[in-house]
Formats: structure tokens, sequence, C-alpha cells
């Protein structure tokens, strides 16, 4: 993984995943942004409830921080539509 600081300097991080990481499946999200910080909800609709939802996560990102999630989303999700658009000619061709 690489980070980029506000320098334009790359710095060379190890990321380490906790072997006991839960995977948390959210129907809901929400942005917030404030001055300076970015905030993301992502909750559930609620069963028993129709039209409530539950919010189960909230994570604050600073301004950057944000930016940078929205470019790698936005490179990833690309990727990821090639690739299905690929298999879908592919099967086309079946």
């Amino acid at each position: 993984m690489t980070q980029q600081t506000s320098n334009e300097q790359q710095h060379n991080i190890q990321v380490h995943v906790a072997p006991d990481l839960d995977y948390c499946y959210r129907d809901v999200a929400n942005i917030f942004v404030g001055t300076g910080d970015v905030v993301l909800e992502f909750g559930n609709l609620h069963r028993s409830m129709p039209g409530h939802v539950t919010i189960g996560n909230r994570i604050v990102l600073s301004m950057a921080n944000a930016i940078d999630l929205q470019q790698k989303l936005g490179q990833v999700l690309h990727e990821a539509q090639k690739q299905l658009q690929e298999q879908f000619k592919q099967q086309q061709q079946k």
C-alpha cells in the first residue's frame, strides 16, 4: 500500500489484517461533510420497523483521506465493471 502525503512524497506502509476481522454488511450509507472532515455512516434497514434504519458504524476521515478513498473506490469499481462486462461478453459468445 502506498500513501501520499500533502507534499506528494510517497511512503510504503505495511498493512496487517487481524485474523478475527469482522465483515459488516450494510444496506445504507450516509455521508456528511464538515469543516475539514468527512463522516461516513453505515447502517441496516430495520426489518421489524419498515422505513427505519439503524446506524451500525460511523467513520470520520480527514478531507485528504476522504478524497483518496473516493479516488481509490472509483478506480476499483471501474475495474470491476470492466471485468463484469468482459464476463458478460464471454457468456454471450457461448
